[in-house]
């Protein structure tokens, strides 16, 4: 606060002084304004200035807790702890319309071709679109690559899941065993290292 203090000189016109307030609370539990130079004290409870402090405190953590019930997005992590994101594919494998596609380094013949995508949980590719065909064509470039696609002995052309080939695309060459590469699908000896595309159902 600030306080005005009258004062008078020869001329006998008021002159005012300006005086500053030191606020204190004492031991004895009042909080008192002291005025220097002849200034008053007027005492005021320290337990009213603690109440106003708590009264304060407590309207804040109850806005506090409303807050989290009201918005529980805002305050609550939308991942739990400790929670592991999983992905479609794993690494070095490549994910379309549902499926997760490998494309092999290594060359094999058909049946190791197989067997190592069995290790994986899946086959030799199966192709069931035109879709998934352009797809593969474009990842693998002009090497050849096994494909789930044989004919065992004369018998009709099956995929590695045991379904029969409809003959929904064309099929090029002699031989026994599917290969793709960018431009066509044909078939080659099946005792041949090729590299080989494995394909199984994304997680």
């Amino acid at each position: 606060m600030i306080c005005f203090r009258k004062a008078f000189i020869a001329s006998d016109k008021p002159i005012f002084h300006l005086r500053t307030q030191h606020q204190v609370c004492h031991v004895t539990g009042t909080y008192s304004a002291t005025y220097h130079e002849g200034s008053i004290q007027v005492p005021i409870p320290c337990a009213v200035v603690n109440v106003v402090f708590i009264t304060t405190l407590i309207i804040a953590l109850i806005a506090l807790s409303v807050g989290q019930y009201n918005c529980p997005g805002q305050y609550v992590s939308s991942a739990p702890p400790n929670t592991h994101v999983q992905f479609p594919c794993s690494d070095d494998w490549i994910v379309h319309k549902g499926k997760c596609y490998l494309i092999s380094k290594k060359t094999k013949n058909w049946t190791l071709a197989q067997n190592s995508c069995s290790k994986h949980g899946a086959t030799l590719a199966v192709i069931d679109s035109k879709e998934d065909m352009n797809f593969l064509k474009h990842h693998v470039g002009r090497a050849e690559h096994w494909i789930g696609l044989k004919n065992e002995a004369g018998q009709t052309w099956k995929w590695s899941n045991g379904q029969e080939f409809n003959n929904w695309f064309n099929l090029t060459g002699s031989e026994n065993c599917a290969v793709l590469n960018s431009a066509e699908v044909s078939s080659a000896e099946c005792d041949k290292n090729l590299h080989w595309i494995c394909s199984k159902p994304s997680k």
